[in-house]
C-alpha cells in the first residue's frame, strides 16, 4: 500500500519593491528549503539564488491590465495541490503579499483546505519607491498623515468588476481623501493623468507636488515630478512605462533635495561581469550599490582536482618549508586535503590581500603578501636563501610557471599541485547579442582567461567594434595584456589594486575624469 505522503507548507513571501538585496532574512532562509517556488512577475528571478540547486520554479505572474499567465483561482488551486503532494513551496510575491498583493485570498484558500501557511511581511513599495525618490512619506513639517489606494482600474464615475464571481465596485472616492496628508496611489502609472484631473476636481491645490516613479528601486528607475496641475503633461511627455506609482503632497517636493539614489555615479550604466558564477556576487553588489545595471555572464567554470598519488604522499609527510598561494580559490580547493592543524615550520604567501584574507580564514598563518599581485611579486617577498628549500605550490591545473622557474633557479624543490580546473564557458546568447550591439557601457575581467571565454571566439574586427561603445575593466596588468591583445586597447580602466573594490574605484573614477 503506497503510503500518502504528509501534507507540506505554504510560506507566502513578500520578495521586496525590486532590488534583491531588499528580501528579508525570513524570505531568504524559506527559499533555502523550498521544493517549489511560485513567482509573481515583477519578482527579479536573482532572488532563486537563495534557493536550492535544481529547485522547481512555477510562473505564476500577473503584470496587470488583463496580462496574467494564470488567474488567481488557479494559483489558489496550485498552492494547494502542490502542498497536498508535501511540497514545502514559497509563493515569492512582489512587495509585501498583504498590501495589493493578494495574499490575503490565497491565505484563505490555505486555510480552507487545511494546509499549514505562513505569511512573511516584504519591504513594501509604498515606502520604499518614494524612499530611493528622495521623499520621507511623514515629516514632522508637513504631514503625519499617509494614505494608500490601488490606481488599478480606477476611473472618474465608473464602476470596475474584478472577475465574475466578485460585485462590482467603485472607483476611488478622491473627494473623500484628506489633501492635508499624503497620498500614495499604487499601480496607477498607466491611470496617471486620469488620477491627476480627479484630484483637481477633489479640491486639490494646483501647485501640489506630484511624483510619478517607475521601476523604483531599480537601476533603470525614473521619476517624474511636477506641481499637480501640470503632471498629466508632464507624464504624457516622459511615456513611463509600469510598475510605477505615484506620491501627492507636499512632501514629493522634497525629492530634488534628498533624492540620493539617482546621484550614484554609475547610476544609468550597464556593466558586464564576466567571473565565474559563485564568485560574481561581491563584485555585482559593489557595482549595483553604485548604481549600475549588472549582467553577469559565468564565463569560467571551476571544478575541484583530486590530489595526484605523488602529491598525497607529499602531504602526508607535510615536510615542506613553505607554499605558496597565488589565489582565492587554490585555499578553497587546497584546504580540505592540508593538515588540520597548519605545521609552524611552513611559511605561507599570499599573492595578495584577498587571498591572505582566505588564508586566514581557513586557518593557514600568512607570513608575508606581496606587494604586486602577481607572481612575481610573490617572488620578491620570500625569505632569501632559497637552495634547499621545500615549497608546495597549490594553483589552476594550467598557469604561469614564474614562481616555479624562479625558485628552481634559486636551488628550491617545487611540489607542484593542481587543485582545481578552469573551463571556459561560451557567453549566453543575449550577453553575446548585447555585447556585439555595443549595449554595454563597461565590461568587467577578472582573470586573462575570463577574457578569452568572452572574447576568443568574436572576429577581431567584432572585438575592436565592441570596444569602441564599451569600456573595458581589468582587474590588474596580466589581464590588461590580454585585454589589448584581443583589441581593447584605448580607454582600458585597470585597477591599481588586484581586488574587486579597486576594480570599482578604478571605474568610477575613470567616468568621473571624462
Amino acid at each position: 500500500m503506497t503510503q500518502r505522503p504528509s501534507v507540506g507548507r505554504v510560506s507566502l513571501v513578500g520578495a521586496g519593491p525590486g532590488r534583491p538585496d531588499l528580501l528579508t532574512l525570513r524570505g531568504a532562509a524559506l527559499l533555502t528549503r523550498a521544493d517549489v517556488v511560485v513567482l509573481d512577475a515583477l519578482v527579479d528571478r536573482a532572488l532563486l539564488r537563495h534557493g536550492r540547486p535544481g529547485v522547481r520554479v512555477v510562473d505564476a505572474g500577473k503584470r496587470g491590465h488583463g496580462r496574467a499567465l494564470m488567474g488567481q483561482p488557479a494559483i489558489n488551486r496550485l498552492l494547494v495541490r502542490l502542498a497536498r503532494a508535501g511540497k514545502n513551496v514559497v509563493r515569492l510575491k512582489g512587495g509585501d503579499p498583504c498590501l495589493f498583493g493578494r495574499g490575503g485570498e490565497e491565505a484563505e484558500a490555505l486555510a480552507a483546505a487545511g494546509v499549514p501557511f505562513e505569511i512573511v511581511p516584504g519591504v513594501s513599495s509604498v515606502t520604499a519607491v518614494p524612499a530611493h525618490a528622495g521623499v520621507p512619506l511623514t515629516h514632522r513639517d508637513f504631514t503625519s498623515t499617509v494614505t494608500v489606494v490601488t490606481g488599478h482600474g480606477q476611473a472618474p464615475n465608473r464602476y470596475w468588476r474584478e472577475s465574475a464571481s466578485r460585485p462590482a465596485r467603485p472607483a476611488v472616492d478622491w473627494k473623500a481623501l484628506p489633501r492635508d496628508g499624503t497620498l500614495v496611489v499604487l499601480m496607477g502609472l498607466k491611470n496617471a493623468a486620469t488620477i491627476a484631473a480627479d484630484l483637481l476636481r477633489a479640491g486639490w491645490a494646483p501647485d501640489t507636488p506630484s511624483l510619478a516613479v517607475a521601476s523604483g528601486t531599480l537601476p533603470e528607475q525614473k521619476t517624474v515630478r511636477a506641481p499637480l496641475a501640470e503632471f498629466g503633461a508632464a507624464l504624457r511627455r516622459a511615456r513611463l512605462s509600469p510598475p510605477g506609482l505615484l506620491v501627492f503632497g507636499r512632501v514629493a517636493g522634497l525629492g530634488p533635495k534628498l533624492d540620493w539614489f539617482s546621484r550614484r555615479p554609475l547610476v544609468g550604466k550597464k556593466i558586464l561581469v564576466a567571473r565565474p558564477a559563485e564568485q560574481a556576487g561581491p563584485l555585482t553588489s559593489l557595482l549595483e550599490e553604485r548604481g549600475a545595471r549588472v549582467v553577469e555572464c559565468p564565463a569560467i567554470r571551476i571544478d575541484p582536482l583530486k590530489p595526484l598519488f605523488a602529491v598525497r604522499k607529499a602531504l602526508r609527510a607535510f615536510d615542506f618549508d613553505g607554499a605558496l598561494f597565488t589565489s582565492v580559490n587554490a585555499v578553497r580547493h587546497a584546504r580540505p586535503h592540508l593538515p588540520a592543524g597548519w605545521p609552524p615550520r611552513a611559511r605561507a604567501y599570499a599573492v595578495g590581500p584577498k587571498t591572505a584574507d582566505a588564508m586566514a580564514a581557513a586557518g593557514i598563518p600568512v607570513t608575508g603578501v606581496a606587494g604586486e599581485y602577481n607572481a612575481e611579486g610573490l617572488a620578491r617577498i620570500l625569505k632569501k636563501p632559497l637552495r634547499g628549500k621545500k615549497f608546495l605550490f597549490p594553483r589552476a591545473e594550467s598557469g604561469r610557471d614564474v614562481l616555479i622557474r624562479f625558485l628552481e633557479k634559486a636551488g628550491a624543490t617545487v611540489t607542484l599541485w593542481p587543485v582545481y580546473r578552469t573551463t571556459p564557458l561560451a557567453p549566453p546568447r543575449p550577453v553575446r547579442r548585447d555585447l556585439l550591439s555595443g549595449r554595454f557601457d563597461a565590461a568587467a575581467f577578472t582573470s586573462s582567461s575570463t577574457v578569452e571565454a568572452v572574447l576568443g571566439a568574436i572576429s577581431p574586427a567584432a572585438r575592436r567594434k565592441i570596444f569602441k561603445g564599451t569600456r573595458a575593466l581589468s582587474i590588474g596588468p596580466l589581464t590588461s595584456k590580454t585585454l589589448r591583445a584581443h583589441g581593447a586597447g584605448r580607454g582600458l580602466v585597470e585597477a591599481r589594486g588586484a581586488t574587486v573594490e579597486s576594480m570599482v574605484d578604478a571605474l568610477e573614477k575613470a567616468w568621473a575624469q571624462r
